[in-house]
């Protein structure tokens, strides 16, 4: 029997802009992916661990998290890791994999740095790594891989793009672009593959693929799905069998609502009551509709109660337009500027046509920030 786990695009030393505070968090959570894929491995009794491109960001990232990753991989000894060099993390005289710490790592750590087979004997398995060695290229990385006799089992290792998984973007054809039907052709038992930080296919839903993409092991952005994930391969007498195991740390919630009225508020306060494992997750709520001030003040008020729940909050509100009622003037002074701006805008709005209208709305929006700074 044959077992081993395939991750990919752990991209160690990112920067994680956007999230504040939290960044430190995050970029430590990818140190401590690999931890846990690696003691995953070891309590699966996987024969070894496949990293198929961008364990790194880049070929720059500071001494610290090299060191901090060649110690894991030391310390993993004696399970075996094949690691193949990224579009991000490419293999040259800059890369990382040639830097002191990889050289000292012992013989358990194989990185994958030519385009020939590799033989694992004890395993009856070939290997057949493509290593990137620059951050793009066009060129078809699969061309060279003919199955060789000799052996049982045969495991392509790919780092690149397929155009037609990927919606045919013209952009993707500079990540080393791989045809669907050139990779069912090679013959293989499996392909590894990297680039994609979303699990692609699902193995649940197309158990039989020829490739996989087994996406980041840690969540990196708002709108990804699919992502922190392992995948747990098994081969033996019965066949294949493909397994994502959760590796995540953080999660990225996007949460769309449209708001009118206080129940739709309430009920936007209960779903985020009931979200596990808030200190970790990373929240993002998308709002739309068209509300009076006084609903403004409470989801106002519902952001200031949760903010410090979750580990980090945004809120897009630009699908958010204010109308204000009489009640909503009535806290301002009549005569005053405020009460005046905003009279003078619903009446502007009122008279203006549909598409002059949505920019008067916005135009309330704006002021009645303003105005409630100063008030406050």
């Amino acid at each position: 029997m044959l077992k081993f786990l395939h991750t990919a695009d752990l991209q160690i030393g990112m920067t994680a802009p956007g999230v504040g505070s939290l960044a430190k968090r995050i970029q430590d959570a990818r140190v401590e992916s690999l931890k846990s894929i690696l003691q995953l491995a070891t309590a699966k009794k996987a024969n070894f661990l496949l990293i198929a491109g961008d364990l790194f960001e880049d070929n720059k990232v500071s001494k610290k998290y090299i060191q901090q990753v060649t110690a894991l991989l030391e310390s993993a000894k004696p399970l075996r890791v094949f690691i193949l060099p990224g579009n991000h993390d490419y293999y040259g005289s800059n890369s990382v994999y040639v830097q002191p710490e990889f050289r000292s790592v012992g013989g358990h750590v194989h990185i994958l740095s030519e385009q020939k087979p590799l033989v694992v004997s004890d395993l009856d398995l070939t290997l057949y790594p493509n290593p990137c060695f620059e951050s793009r290229s066009t060129e078809l990385p699969m061309l060279w891989i003919k199955k060789e006799a000799g052996t049982k089992h045969h495991v392509a290792v790919l780092h690149g793009s397929i155009p037609s998984l990927f919606g045919g973007t013209q952009e993707e054809d500079n990540f080393f672009p791989m045809d669907e039907q050139v990779l069912n052709n090679l013959g293989m038992d499996y392909i590894a593959l990297g680039h994609s930080h979303s699990l692609n296919p699902n193995p649940e839903l197309e158990p039989d693929s020829t490739f996989y993409y087994p996406g980041t092991p840690e969540p990196d952005k708002f709108g990804r799905k699919l992502s922190g994930y392992v995948l747990f391969v098994e081969f033996d007498e019965a066949g294949r069998k493909i397994t994502p195991l959760p590796t995540a740390q953080f999660q990225f919630a996007d949460i769309p609502r449209s708001i009118t009225t206080i129940k739709d508020i309430d009920a936007l306060r209960t779903q985020l009551k009931e979200f596990q494992n808030r200190d970790h997750t990373l929240l993002r709520l998308t709002l739309k509709g068209i509300i009076s001030i006084a609903i403004q003040e409470s989801i106002d008020q519902l952001l200031n109660e949760v903010k410090d729940d979750f580990a980090f909050v945004r809120l897009d509100d630009s699908g958010l337009l204010l109308e204000p009622n009489e009640s909503d003037l009535d806290q301002f002074v009549k005569g005053g500027i405020a009460h005046m701006a905003f009279t003078i805008l619903k009446q502007k709005r009122d008279a203006a046509g549909p598409d002059e209208s949505h920019a008067y709305n916005r135009a309330i929006s704006l002021a009645y920030k303003a105005f409630k700074g100063h008030l406050e």
